[in-house]
């Protein structure tokens, strides 16, 4: 519509399951010859769908408003949808705050009275459902609710804490939280689709200073995960977790300790230093991880979180899944270290032990801990991959 340098991006989709995309980049000025560029082709590994998959397209318009696009066996048209404020930073930040006081009150003289702090819950679930999602994708997602087996978002993913959402409609109403009631799930741009998740190798990542439950959890998990998967030991230095992603890590990289969120980044205090997603550029740009496709558990506070970086978004989850990795699982605000050590046991436990999916053994990790004294953990994880990946062992 207008000159200048332009990214084209095509995605394709097999009802509700997102398959694959390409992504060029177009200059277009006045007067100027046009000239064919290269072709440029993307692999689709499998045109494979699972069956009640359902995607939530979101996209970010020049102009700032937003397209919310409802993907399944109906492919609904996009509806725009501009937000009041312009901006949902504010908003977002002020949720954060109270879920993150929420979680430490809930350790205090018992805890808040789980009651109260669950009806505050959906309050905040139930707003944001009639004030961040139009009106025509929510009638849309009700009119697939019976036959919808996972949800997937793809796209704008710090717009709205999508595991938040209580559907409520009038009479209408879901089986409660949107992540409760259903396997929940992210994407992001340039993320490979991976089905099969290796767990032959398992690294944890504690350095110096980590809350004093790390160590319990890693002995946990090592007990969980059993002999069959290798141990990868344990890493204190951000040298020595470079050097792993670089090299292609494969099987697990599951993270202990404490992650440093602030409007400038994240950030983990490692042996040696300060690492953080920066320090993963290089293996993004060369795919390091892609033939491996590992799964990365980045059990910290708000390992989730994002920043705006030029033209994208910067955060451990975009920059270890553009990277390569098969799924990654953060958390979106500040989270209780041992409500965070129980997600993470039952995590693997249905994952490798009871051979679940990926969405399935995250759903069932919530439910886990959501009756903990009002402790709103349960809603604070973020995973992203396929819904239906599973993990294989030796």
């Amino acid at each position: 519509m207008k000159p200048g340098l332009h990214t084209v991006t095509v995605r394709a989709f097999h009802k509700g399951t997102f398959l694959g995309e390409l992504r060029a980049q177009v200059s277009v000025q006045p007067d100027t010859p046009a000239r064919d560029g290269s072709p440029r082709t993307a692999p689709l590994a499998t045109l494979a769908f699972d069956p009640g998959e359902v995607t939530l397209q979101v996209l970010k318009g020049a102009d700032g408003t937003y397209s919310f696009q409802l993907l399944s066996e109906t492919t609904y048209a996009p509806e725009s949808f501009r937000l009041v404020a312009g901006d949902s930073h504010g908003a977002r930040e002020r949720i954060y705050d109270e879920l993150r006081r929420t979680a430490a009150a809930a350790g205090q003289n018992g805890g808040r009275d789980q009651r109260q702090a669950r009806r505050r819950l959906i309050n905040l679930g139930v707003q944001l459902w009639a004030t961040a999602v139009p009106d025509a994708v929510r009638q849309q997602f009700w009119e697939e609710a019976g036959h919808v087996a996972s949800l997937t978002v793809l796209g704008e993913h710090d717009v709205v804490p999508w595991e938040l959402l209580y559907p409520l409609d009038g009479q209408r109403e879901g089986d409660g939280f949107l992540a409760e009631w259903l396997p929940v799930v992210r994407r992001v741009f340039g993320q490979d689709r991976v089905r099969e998740l290796s767990l032959s190798r398992a690294a944890f990542v504690v350095p110096p200073g980590s809350p004093p439950e790390a160590e319990r959890e890693v002995v946990a998990l090592r007990a969980r995960l059993g002999d069959t998967v290798t141990d990868g030991g344990t890493l204190t230095h951000r040298a020595a977790v470079s050097d792993l992603i670089d090299e292609g890590l494969n099987g697990l990289l599951h993270f202990a300790c404490h992650n440093s969120f602030t409007s400038a980044g994240s950030h983990v205090t490692m042996a040696d230093g300060p690492f953080d997603p920066i320090d993963l550029a290089y293996a993004t740009q060369s795919r390091a991880l892609r033939t491996t496709h590992p799964l990365v558990f980045f059990n910290a506070c708000r390992s989730a979180g994002q920043i705006d970086w030029f033209s994208t978004s910067l955060g451990w989850a975009p920059q270890f899944l553009q990277a390569g990795a098969g799924a990654f699982v953060g958390t979106l605000w500040p989270v209780r270290s041992d409500s965070a050590l129980l997600f993470a046991d039952t995590f693997y436990e249905r994952l490798v032990a009871d051979g679940q999916s990926l969405g399935q053994a995250s759903l069932n990790a919530r439910r886990a801990i959501r009756d903990h004294g009002g402790d709103p953990t349960w809603l604070a994880y973020a995973v992203y991959g396929s819904p239906a990946a599973c993990a294989a062992t030796p």
